[in-house]
């Protein structure tokens, strides 16, 4: 098999007395869409956090195609490729649609931030036209001049994707991007998915909603009380009465 894009191994964090995660491994392919399952206080996030460089571990490596990346900061590993979302939104609420997802760009404008909003080059003006590609990608262009603020949770989690895509990512770390969508939103957020998948974007996603799991991922991770009780392909792991027990202690 390939090496692998993303790898952790043996990953653990503690907080005081709490082992948060306790001698992880994940091993994300290129091409390939990795979902991280677990009851509430598993250690998903944190999981998360730690392989998209918002938090340390205690012990453990995070390698980018070989390359170890541990100990970078998550302003270092999205030039890199490596991108997340969070659960909890964080967006810029008084800027617009648009300029949220153009903050995105900002590591691919020659001069940084400051050039994009003048579109002083040619260059940056192909910016701003990947930005309105991006708004089309995830259904936003409606939506492209309003503040943030005044979009209903649902759509600004859809933001919150394409934002992270406009960093042009190889690795997209997605934190329960289901969360607060209807029905219908969930069924195009898993097409929305898999298409990422489709055009090169490899993924990892934290996800509480099963269905999503199972139409999307190639292979799932779950996690209990921060350690890892099973992996395999999705129907093996939804069905397993291990997984179950976890989920609902019977």
């Amino acid at each position: 098999m390939a090496e692998p894009l993303l790898q952790a191994t043996g990953l653990s964090k503690s907080f005081g007395s709490v082992q948060a995660l306790e001698d992880i491994d994940v091993t994300l392919h290129e091409g390939t869409i990795h979902g991280i399952v677990g009851p509430n206080g598993a250690g998903k996030t944190t999981l998360l956090s730690v392989m998209s460089g918002y938090l340390l571990p205690n012990a453990g490596t995070v390698q980018l195609r070989g390359r170890d990346i541990t100990g970078l900061t998550p302003q270092r590993r999205v030039p890199l490729g490596v991108v997340r979302t969070f659960q909890n939104i964080r967006l810029f609420g008084g800027l617009s649609v648009l300029e949220n997802v153009m903050i995105g760009q900002h590591a691919h404008a020659r001069t940084g931030l400051s050039s994009l909003l003048p579109f002083r080059t040619a260059s940056d003006r192909r910016l701003l036209a990947e930005a309105k590609d991006t708004l089309e990608l995830f259904d936003l262009a409606r939506y492209g001049k309003r503040p943030v603020s005044q979009l209903p949770y649902g759509v600004q989690k859809q933001l919150e994707m394409a934002r992270a895509m406009a960093t042009r990512p190889k690795v997209l770390l997605l934190d329960e991007p289901a969360a607060g969508m209807t029905t219908e939103g969930r069924g195009q957020l898993s097409t929305r998915i898999r298409r990422l998948r489709d055009e090169g974007v490899s993924v990892v996603i934290v996800e509480h909603d099963m269905d999503v799991i199972a139409k999307v991922c190639d292979e799932v991770t779950v996690l209990n009380f921060g350690r890892r009780i099973m992996h395999g392909e999705p129907l093996e792991v939804l069905s397993s009465a291990e997984v179950r027990t976890a989920y609902l202690g019977t």
